[in-house]
């Protein structure tokens, strides 16, 4: 796959929308299904507030946003990784939002010698701890760029753990007169005037000389206690002046109704865990795909549905969040190593294409005239340049995995159904890295209604799911929709 195409699925999984704050939300006439529900994941858009696909209304929720009171929805922006408190409507799309805690992960300067950037990714260090961000998808606010990043610059990150690095869903330029700088981590020493550090990757921070008018949220003895220091660097050397305990995962060990969304990692004793959240499977676990089931990996953006026992995750359902990518186009190559692993390229128009791998977990399925012993499924092998294909994708590293692949009868229309890469007003939508035309023919369709495209490219967010359709097969949109 050409540089272009490739997208770091760990950031992939941290859809960054663009967007502006809004004000809160209505109400909704769905009925609530009762009880307490908490997710955990990013702000993806505003207009009431989305997180993890359900709109909250906000309309009477209460904001905590670093340690501090807020009062509406302008405290917050995109991209942030939220905990929110409230009740889910019975349709799991809508919702209301009672609490609403934001708290960065990361305030600092970038470490020298630790930036290392390509075209797309772009990887450093703040206080020795391991963060990356992506060109495309990383939220950047408040003077922040991807192209402007320098050793030295002083950031805010917040972004979602996976496994050894903060994977950045949003980054802001601090203030150049702020002198405040947050690190969180787990104490290994502390003896009231100096204080060290293990960090999430396993760095060593500190030690830190402690301020004599240090604010102690702690108890008299904190080893082993995950804290978050603030450091002040206006005097110098940075010294801290205020510790406090922190929640690692956002999450309390009695909460009953949880989703959280996050990067898998490996637990170090063959599990996994998410955001750092040991998660137990067991037979009843349900799968979003099926092919899920036995295919789960390290690095593969997931949601967890389930409920917390102690300081672990039981988990009900796991849906792959990487693999909500489908489209319908004709083949443009296949290249097979055996019945099921090989590579297929699909024609996306415009001499664009998007190379697909499959592996022994795809599902071939066939439901066209080729089906000549008609049991519905094919071999690799058996495909052919121009045949039309629906196929289910999942994103992982800089690869496109084939969850399945449906061969169909014969038709011209190319359908991508994707998060948004980019988007230029009225001009074009970028989808898995191809770039679509829009036209003065196109139609607009936002929640199933027509609008016309100014009102269209005004709610675009980046990140957000589109479905177009190209009749012609020749990139450009004839139709696009965005549902939320």
């Amino acid at each position: 796959m050409n540089q272009s195409k490739s997208v770091m699925f760990a950031s992939t999984f941290l859809i960054a929308l663009l967007g502006a704050c809004g004000g809160g939300g209505s109400g909704d006439s769905a009925t609530s299904s009762g009880g307490d529900f908490i997710t955990v994941g990013r702000i993806d858009g505003f207009g009431s507030v989305y997180v993890n696909g359900i709109r909250f209304d906000t309309s009477h929720t209460q904001y905590r946003v670093d340690d501090e009171q807020g009062y509406d929805d302008s405290s917050l922006a995109v991209g942030m990784k939220v905990r929110v408190e409230g009740s889910v409507n019975r349709d799991d799309m809508t919702g209301v939002a009672d609490v609403i805690t934001y708290d960065d992960d990361l305030e600092g300067p970038i470490d020298s010698g630790s930036l290392v950037k390509n075209s797309e990714v772009a990887t450093f260090t703040i206080l020795r701890m391991a963060v990356m961000v992506d060109a495309n998808s990383t939220v950047f606010d408040d003077g922040a760029s991807f192209e402007g990043l320098a050793e030295g610059q002083e950031i805010e990150v917040s972004g979602f753990f996976d496994g050894s690095q903060i994977v950045a869903s949003r980054l802001e330029l601090q203030n150049d007169n702020d002198s405040d700088y947050e690190i969180k981590g787990t104490v290994t020493s502390y003896d009231g005037s100096e204080i060290t550090l293990v960090l999430q990757n396993g760095v060593v921070a500190g030690p830190y000389p402690i301020s004599l008018n240090v604010d102690l949220d702690i108890p008299a003895d904190p080893l082993g206690l995950f804290v978050e220091l603030k450091l002040d660097s206006s005097g110098g050397p940075a010294e801290v002046v205020r510790i406090e305990s922190d929640d690692i995962d956002l999450l309390d060990d009695d909460d009953e109704d949880v989703s959280l969304r996050g990067i898998l990692s490996g637990d170090g004793n063959g599990g996994f865990s998410v955001n750092g959240v040991q998660i137990e499977i067991s037979p009843v676990t349900r799968y979003e795909p099926d092919t899920l089931e036995g295919n789960l990996d390290a690095g593969m953006e997931v949601e967890v549905e389930g409920h917390m026992q102690g300081d672990i995750l039981i988990a009900e359902k796991i849906e792959a969040e990487d693999g909500e990518i489908e489209i319908e186009a004709r083949v443009s190559g296949v290249q097979s190593v055996d019945a099921k692993n090989g590579t297929v390229s699909l024609d996306l128009g415009n001499s664009q294409s998007l190379n697909i791998v499959t592996d022994n977990s795809t599902l071939f399925e066939d439901s066209s005239d080729f089906d000549q012993d008609d049991d519905g499924s094919f071999n690799l092998d058996e495909l052919m340049d121009g045949d039309y294909v629906e196929v289910e994708l999942k994103r992982m590293g800089d690869q496109y995995i084939a969850i399945s692949i449906e061969r169909e009868d014969e038709s011209s229309a190319t359908k991508v159904e994707a998060p948004i890469d980019a988007f230029s007003s009225q001009v074009s939508v970028t989808l898995v890295g191809a770039v679509f035309t829009v036209y003065e023919a196109t139609e607009y369709k936002l929640d199933d209604d027509l609008t016309d495209a100014d009102s269209f490219f005004s709610q675009l967010n980046i990140g957000e799911r589109a479905k177009i359709k190209d009749r012609d097969g020749d990139a450009s949109v004839e139709e696009i929709e965005l549902e939320r």
